[in-house]
């Protein structure tokens, strides 16, 4: 049973997760992603540790982004956003590197 704080979505929301269906906590603003070249704002990962654990976002999540997507050992530079929860769900990236 999904709590009055809760939400469900389905796998058309284009959160991209192992399961068919994710519960979100409202009450959490944890951290997401989405790339330029895939669905800018439309398709969002869970931005997580080396474990697979969710992060929550704080104001060390940008930069935490930037180690890990942009030009780091030869790699291409990759265009994201970021955005907390309650953003994700209205398809809004607070902070980018457009």
């Amino acid at each position: 049973m999904i709590g009055a704080k809760s939400l469900m979505l389905h796998v058309n929301t284009m959160i991209t997760t192992s399961n068919k269906y994710m519960v979100l906590d409202l009450n959490q603003e944890m951290a997401w992603v989405t790339f330029f070249n895939e669905g800018w704002e439309t398709i969002w990962h869970p931005v997580t540790d080396i474990t697979g654990k969710q992060l929550y976002f704080d104001e060390t999540i940008m930069d935490y982004c930037r180690e890990r997507y942009n030009a780091r050992e030869g790699r291409d530079w990759t265009y994201f956003g970021i955005a907390p929860t309650s953003q994700m769900l209205l398809k809004n990236a607070v902070r980018d590197n457009l």
